[in-house]
């Protein structure tokens, strides 16, 4: 993880820490709103416990016990609440405070956290009940009030002594106000569902407080893909609470089908056929042009789009797309951009390979053709697009008007290969290329491949670290690699160009170049020799270790099992033997060397360069780059091209198999095989030193270096063999693809905590918080 995505992390666990103490302060709030209803409830009590309406309560028993019953089972809603929020007896307060028991104190607060929404629900589902039951029952009454005063009215004969002596049932409920009673329950009960729907609107607005201002970046910066998300998903405008609290998800298989009917990728690189004479294609210099303005369909080349864009907007596959990853995946780019940048980057668009050149290539000149003169691995930078056949994907346009064995072809066959188009950077021709079967990455790179990184000194020189092994890399557009090796708290990840002397011959877009954050280094690839197997000469370029890196060094002498050496950058002759009698008076276990070289070098002067014949089990000599005599190599080799220019080895991208057969300072002499002399334009068929004309015309004229299959060339020039294709496209790694999405931290549990309410339903509700209790106790258990 990078630290980008800790302080990402970090970010996202003190805005949830915020919001969960607004909900909090919000819940102490709630709670003096329903003290309000208690106190409204109390006010119901009065007319029950006054005596004096036991008669009426006696008539109407049956409906004031159902209406008791609903008070009872708000009172028994109350008293979950009040548990959740920690509201309990003394006793149980005491035994909080225990210590044992204070580490769950966080997890019961997030757990209300979740509960008491659904308590506040409930308490108002039953409020609303004895709201109807109130009425019912008032209207009983009213009805049976109003029946026994029209039967008072009709008895006049009854005197008034009597009358005030026995006074009738119902005109005792006049007297203790029964109606103004009854009008204060339908008020109260009124005036509760009020207060309930106040408590819950502000209850969401301590949760969703909008957040005008980022809806407003996301709109100013993103116009196509705001107005997109809108009129597809939203159908109104974007609201806050579904860019901050992704309240708003969608299905990953309806985000898909949204994209590939409104999109259609413009000006892309597109492979065209040249099918003109062999002499017009020389002069044009290649077989084969590249269309700026080709067009593609989303639905004809999903393995260039729907990979990368499933890994950047659900990366563990849960099936939807957030509004905010959809917003940050577009960076500072349109939707349409950002899709054609994914597709380029897909397809390998702009990255340095290196390509096996065949038979299909553009044919050399008569003089020296011949049907298998294209021999070797060349340099070369992919510069199109791979169209939907190209990829293996037959359409149902293709396949109309196709004859039936075609169409069986590709039923049966359903691996096919894919094909890209690649520019040779010597040559500058474009060719057709085989991803599976001739091309791999540049300059060696490949998974497991041992390298050294170049570490720069403050002294002005240089020196190499410790063996590393690549574990990870990714091909860049621009002829930029990122490279990773290590694993864990040793990894390390850089970025480098391989080809740093190709950079006029690469192609460059801006529109589509990717600057990453890793520090660029200079690499070396490491070879299989890691100790001498024939004793080091004199001048021999070498490497020595001293404090976990290394130094190239120049040997001076060669005593047994033991070297002594210079520092590679000092002159051969920087150092003088002293005399017997300045060796006597000026000795100090300096090995002859002055002492300022040998504060310079920072290392003894003197090593084993055998270590196992003294039972000595470290090795800090090794041969430069760990290449010695008898390694096989590749190396660059001279040649003509189409147009019979030639390359030099110095400026060639053309590798061929060699194999190291002597050391002569800093250079190899290397044998190739002796079947290329087979090939007319192998340039050891001339004799050594004859002169070459580079250009035919120009007067520029070299000597031949090569004595039929051997050649001396500079240490830095070769690489390691390698044999056959490697992939390139796109992320290589030694792990499986996709595991490193799951790896890290993953805050799970309040991930689900925010998630679960957008998939529960009022039936599973109870069943889901408790679930959720019972998770946050897992690991304290």
């Amino acid at each position: 993880m990078s630290a980008g995505d800790i302080i990402s992390t970090l970010n996202i666990i003190i805005n949830l820490g915020l919001e969960i103490k607004a909900r909090f302060d919000s819940l102490n709030q709630a709670a003096e709103e329903i003290n309000l209803l208690n106190i409204k409830l109390r006010l119901c009590c009065k007319f029950f416990e006054d005596s004096g309406n036991d008669d009426t309560i006696t008539t109407h028993l049956r409906e004031i016990v159902k209406m008791v019953d609903i008070v009872q089972s708000i009172q028994q809603s109350y008293t979950k609440c009040a548990k959740t929020l920690g509201i309990e007896d003394s006793a149980t307060n005491t035994a909080i405070t225990k210590p044992e028991a204070r580490g769950k104190k966080y997890a019961k607060r997030l757990w209300a956290f979740y509960k008491i929404p659904d308590l506040l629900d409930e308490i108002q589902r039953k409020a609303e009940q004895l709201e109807k039951c109130y009425s019912a029952v008032s209207m009983i009454i009213l009805q049976d009030m109003r029946r026994q005063q029209r039967l008072s009215s009709e008895s006049d004969i009854i005197g008034s002594t009597s009358v005030a002596k026995n006074p009738t049932r119902h005109e005792r409920l006049t007297e203790v106000g029964l109606s103004t009673e009854f009008a204060s329950i339908n008020l109260m009960v009124g005036n509760l569902m009020k207060e309930c729907k106040i408590l819950r609107q502000r209850l969401q607005e301590v949760t969703l407080y909008p957040d005008t201002s980022a809806i407003e970046d996301y709109q100013e910066q993103h116009p196509e893909g705001a107005s997109f998300w809108r009129d597809r998903f939203q159908k109104d405008e974007i609201s806050a609470s579904a860019l901050r609290y992704e309240t708003l998800y969608v299905s990953w298989a309806r985000f898909v089908h949204e994209i590939e009917t409104s999109f259609v990728l413009r000006k892309v690189p597109t492979g065209d056929f040249d099918p003109r004479g062999i002499d017009l294609v020389r002069e044009q210099g290649s077989r084969y042009r590249i269309d700026q303005n080709g067009l593609r369909y989303l639905s004809t080349i999903r393995p260039l789009w729907l990979p990368a864009l499933r890994s950047a907007l659900d990366p563990l596959h849960k099936g939807y797309v957030k509004p905010r990853n959809f917003f940050n995946v577009l960076h500072d780019s349109s939707l349409s951009d950002t899709l054609k940048r994914i597709t380029l980057e897909s397809a390998g668009y702009g990255i340095l390979v290196e390509c096996e050149r065949a038979s299909g290539d553009l044919p050399l000149p008569a003089a020296i053709e011949s049907p298998f003169d294209h021999v070797g691995w060349i340099s070369a930078q992919v510069v199109a697009v791979p169209t939907s056949q190209e990829l293996g994907i037959i359409t149902e346009r293709d396949s109309i008007g196709s004859s039936s064995e075609f169409l069986f072809t590709n039923l049966k066959d359903t691996i096919q290969d894919v094909n890209v188009y690649v520019r040779y950077l010597d040559t500058g021709q474009v060719e057709r290329k085989s991803l599976s079967k001739q091309v791999r990455p540049v300059g060696g790179i490949s998974i497991g491949a041992p390298l050294s990184i170049r570490h720069e000194l403050e002294s002005g020189g240089h020196a190499w670290s410790c063996d590393l092994h690549v574990t990870e890399f990714k091909a860049c557009h621009g002829g930029q690699y990122i490279i990773t090796t290590g694993v864990g708290s040793s990894a390390i990840e850089f970025s480098t160009r391989p080809l740093k002397d190709s950079c006029d011959t690469i192609l460059h877009d801006d529109d589509i170049s990717s600057f990453p954050t890793a520090l660029e280094f200079d690499y070396t690839l490491l070879g299989p020799s890691k100790i001498f197997t024939e004793p080091p000469k004199i001048g021999e370029k070498v490497q020595i270790e001293y404090d976990g890196l290394w130094y190239d060094a120049r040997v001076t002498e060669v005593n047994g099992d033991e070297i002594e050496y210079i520092d590679w950058n000092s002159p051969p002759n920087a150092t003088q033997v002293l005399d017997d009698s300045q060796g006597d008076e000026n000795d100090s276990g300096s090995l002859f060397f002055p002492e300022e070289q040998l504060i310079e070098l920072g290392k003894g002067s003197r090593r084993l360069w055998q270590p196992w014949r003294r039972n000595v089990q470290r090795y800090d000599v090794r041969p430069y780059r760990c290449f010695h005599i008898g390694d096989s190599v590749e190396a660059p080799v001279m040649y003509p091209d189409f147009r019979f220019h030639y390359h030099t080895i110095d400026t060639s991208h053309l590798y061929l198999p060699a194999r190291i057969i002597d050391v002569q300072g800093d250079k190899y002499i290397i044998r190739f095989s002796p079947a290329l002399s087979a090939h007319g334009w192998w340039p050891g068929r001339m004799p050594k030193g004859q002169r070459i004309d580079l250009v035919p015309g120009l007067g520029i004229m070299v000597d031949n270096p090569f004595d039929f299959d051997q050649v001396t060339v500079d240490m830095d020039w070769v690489r390691p063999f390698s044999a056959g294709p490697r992939p390139v496209l796109g992320f290589q790694s030694m792990k499986p693809s996709g595991w490193n999405l799951f790896q890290g931290v993953h805050l799970s549990n309040l991930e689900d905590l925010l998630e679960r309410s957008l998939w529960r339903t009022n039936h599973d509700s109870r069943r889901t918080s408790e679930q959720v209790y019972r998770s946050l106790f897992v690991n304290e258990e």
